[in-house]
């Protein structure tokens, strides 16, 4: 097995693995598999490792019908990493209203919190209510320091880029979603 599949084994569970094989079997072998380096969650009593971004082309609708549910959820989730912010929001919304059955998916939605799309942060923000608060309480009290530059992440990104759009943080949507998340 090579090493970047290895790598990329490590930003799901353990018991995934055979998941995240069989979705890293449909995608372009001319591919690279490039991604860049990832930032460490603690989940569940492990640590995940998942790429910051990556940079490979999404399989075709033939081959991700192929998939089963949760391996749907697995592309889905890796995918919210791309470089391209359609195409992260794109898989977001195939994932956002998961959370609550699969619960690995909230590494993934906490760290698209801490970027600068406002249409993704839009649509974290729309789903917030369908998603278990206490989940995301869980993951935030196991990673407190990753957590903290998230929070440190949407206020630079208010304050670089929307600031002008919203004088005060507190209508800046990334804060009402940090906010929701410290209620």
């Amino acid at each position: 097995m090579s090493r970047k599949i290895n790598k990329l084994l490590k930003a799901f569970p353990a018991e995934l693995k055979e998941d995240v094989i069989r979705v890293l079997s449909i995608i372009d072998h001319s591919n690279k598999l490039d991604f860049s380096s990832g930032f460490e969650v603690n989940f569940s009593g492990s640590k995940l490792n998942i790429p910051e971004r990556i940079y490979m082309n999404e399989p075709s609708l033939l081959q991700y019908n192929t998939l089963a549910d949760r391996q749907q959820v697995v592309l889905n989730c890796l995918f919210t990493r791309h470089h391209d912010g359609f195409i992260r929001e794109e898989h977001l919304n195939k994932i956002i209203n998961q959370c609550n059955y699969y619960n690995w998916i909230i590494p993934y939605i906490i760290q698209l919190t801490g970027e600068y799309v406002i249409e993704i942060l839009q649509v974290i923000k729309d789903n917030l209510d369908s998603i278990d608060k206490s989940i995301i309480k869980e993951f935030i009290a196991e990673n407190a320091t990753f957590y903290n530059t998230i929070e440190s992440r949407v206020i630079s990104y208010w304050n670089y880029y929307f600031r002008s759009n919203y004088p005060a943080i507190t209508d800046y949507v990334g804060y009402e979603i940090i906010e929701y998340f410290n209620a």
